[in-house]
């Protein structure tokens, strides 16, 4: 496959920055990631303007402008700081876990592995969530993720390269790794995914954060038809360098519902869940996402 000059260039930026990342103390490489988000920040105001009318979108006259470009900037911050600890990963273990992540919750996921099936588990784009997946994996759970193929493939294989190291099984998203998906959910493995997103087709019509959204179908057929519960959880950031796992109780499939209503009813649990989260912690959520999951902000 041939690739592009610029598919060279990001990627050998890429590896560069993360062999930095990699030899300095935590502490000093998110150091690192504040000095880059700040001058990103500072010269793409025009830019952010577009993800602050999304905070506005959902707070409305809740916030001040002042307020509004508080939560921004935090919430790029802490994407900054996410991609830091990614290029890290290879560097994580269960020890270095147990120290910076309050795992008060955790126990609701493997509660619900008792009988040997598996669990969907559920994250909105909140804190660190792809540190979430590794901690998972690494205090025993056997994950599973749907990634999508990027369009720099040099950058992707080794993408997933990383997550391989760390114990994730990926899957792409297409329709033929539905059945793959089922069969581990229903040998105990577990699907970590995020629905927080706009679909185009096969979704869910839910209200969320104050607008009628579009939520994927997947979340809540896959846990359906493997006939296990979804568990809704989040990460938030507290400072720098520790993170909060938070859990709430499962809601198990309805056989004697129709798939439709079951999925709609599912969906709407979880949803729920995250708008009263994101609401607690804007500065968290991913306000970045390309598929922004109210569509259009007003201008």
């Amino acid at each position: 496959m041939k690739h592009r000059a610029r598919d060279y260039v990001e990627y050998g930026l890429v590896r560069g920055l993360t062999a930095i990342v990699g030899r300095l103390p935590h502490r000093a490489a998110l150091a690192l990631g504040w000095a880059l988000a700040r001058l990103v920040f500072l010269f793409a105001r025009r830019r952010m303007r577009k993800f602050e009318r999304r905070i506005g979108q959902v707070f409305g006259d809740k916030q001040s402008p002042r307020e509004r470009r508080r939560v921004l900037w935090l919430a790029w911050r802490n994407l900054v700081f996410n991609g830091i600890e990614s290029m890290r990963t290879p560097l994580v273990t269960r020890e270095w876990i147990n120290r910076v992540v309050d795992q008060r919750d955790v126990h609701l996921l493997f509660e619900n592995m008792k009988e040997g099936r598996g669990a969907v588990l559920a994250v909105p784009h909140m804190g660190n969530w792809e540190l979430a997946g590794v901690g998972m994996q690494l205090l025993g759970a056997r994950l599973m993720i749907i990634v999508r193929r990027q369009r720099n493939m040099l950058t992707y294989e080794w993408l997933n390269r990383v997550r391989a190291s760390a114990g994730l099984e990926s899957f792409l998203r297409e329709a033929h790794s539905f059945t793959g998906i089922v069969k581990g959910l229903q040998h105990g493995k577990v699907l970590a995914i995020l629905p927080d997103l706009r679909a185009k087709a096969q979704f869910v019509a839910v209200p969320f954060l104050g607008h009628p959204a579009q939520i994927p179908a997947g979340m809540a057929a896959f846990a359906r038809d493997a006939g296990v519960p979804i568990i809704p959880a989040y990460v938030v950031r507290e400072g720098w360098t520790r993170h909060r796992w938070k859990g709430f109780p499962p809601i198990h499939p309805d056989p004697a519902l129709d798939r439709d209503t079951d999925v709609e009813r599912m969906t709407r649990y979880v949803i729920g869940v995250f708008d009263q989260a994101i609401r607690e912690h804007p500065d968290q959520y991913y306000w970045f996402n390309g598929r922004w999951v109210l569509g259009e902000e007003p201008r």
